[in-house]
């Protein structure tokens, strides 16, 4: 009897030691968290390849790379405004290996020009960190008759012309119907799939100016293909010194700007999301960065994870306003 006894106390401590063995492994928090990331991170970006947004990320991607040893692979994922790669993003595994880098266009705005909106950054999306500010230059073909913004809001009123943008509710749209709205200015929109496509569109002929950030223009700019009019900053940028602000330009009003940031699917492990955001912050604080950042007139403010979801709430509100002052119909 007391072998028996023995023999079942035994098979009850085997029995209970898989009990927590399989416990243990189905709540990965500690030793989980302790090992991400493990393996190659996905970084989507919802724009065409040469875009601000594509330059930033690779950058980021780059530097992550480096600083955690795990390869960090950027994905584009264009079209519909940004709200492809945004929906690819939602639907992914929460589990850190899925991120993306975008701006306001696809996460904020984009929603916002829908009767239904398809999904909402910040129920939909955890946010993880923002890593850059942009300003906006207005640029034309370096052979444009156009020297300043007013000789182009002057011309417009005899000839309609035509501007590209990154697509119909992005950014780069809502910011001119702003500026139709405050300068009127008589200007046909003409969308494209992002901001390289946008600039080449223009360089061919189809449009007569564009609106961008000076990222996705600097490879035109250098080639001396395009010529900026002027920039929405409130005092000169550095790396564009001779270009004069819209403040100089008599439009203090028009002073405007966007947020690059990077985000995870819903519903992440806090603990996996903070490892993300001090990845992220790490990087953006590392001298490759900065000094990129420094060519493109970026800013690179360092914010905490909740600064950063206020951010975007607070820009959702923003555009809001801009939208219905714009008239800009919802579509389906």
């Amino acid at each position: 009897m007391r072998k028996l006894d023995v023999c079942r106390r035994w098979a009850a401590k085997f029995a209970l030691g898989l009990v927590f063995a399989g416990a243990a492994s189905a709540l990965p928090l500690v030793s989980y968290g302790q090992a991400f990331p493990s393996r190659p991170i996905k970084m989507i970006v919802p724009a065409s390849p040469g875009g601000a947004t594509d330059v930033m990320a690779r950058t980021l991607a780059k530097v992550m790379s480096e600083q955690s040893h795990v390869p960090v692979v950027v994905e584009n994922r264009a079209g519909a405004s940004g709200s492809i790669g945004v929906q690819a993003t939602i639907g992914a595994a929460p589990d850190g290996y899925t991120i993306m880098l975008t701006l306001a266009d696809a996460t904020t705005i984009y929603p916002l020009t829908k009767k239904v909106p398809p999904y909402q950054a910040d129920k939909d999306l955890t946010a993880l960190a923002q890593v850059a500010w942009t300003n906006v230059l207005f640029s034309v073909p370096e052979n444009s008759p156009y020297r300043t913004i007013k000789e182009l809001i002057d011309a417009s009123g005899k000839d309609k012309l035509a501007y590209s943008s990154n697509g119909y509710g992005t950014t780069t749209h809502l910011w001119m119907e702003w500026f139709k709205e405050k300068t009127g200015a008589q200007l046909l929109h003409v969308p494209y799939k992002g901001a390289a496509p946008a600039l080449q569109a223009m360089v061919a002929g189809e449009t007569d100016f564009v609106i961008s950030s000076p990222a996705s223009a600097k490879v035109m700019l250098d080639a001396k293909r395009i010529r900026p009019l002027a920039i929405t900053s409130s005092r000169r940028v550095p790396t564009f010194p001779d270009v004069p602000t819209f403040v100089e330009s008599g439009y203090p009003d028009l002073v405007m700007g966007a947020w690059f940031g990077v985000f995870g699917p819903p519903g992440m492990n806090p603990a996996i999301a903070d490892k993300l955001h001090a990845m992220v912050n790490s990087a953006i604080q590392s001298p490759e960065y900065q000094k990129h950042a420094q060519t493109l007139a970026f800013d690179v403010p360092v914010v905490s994870r909740a600064q950063f979801a206020k951010v975007i709430v607070d820009d959702a509100a923003l555009w809001r306003q801009a939208i219905k002052a714009a008239q800009i119909q919802l579509t389906d």
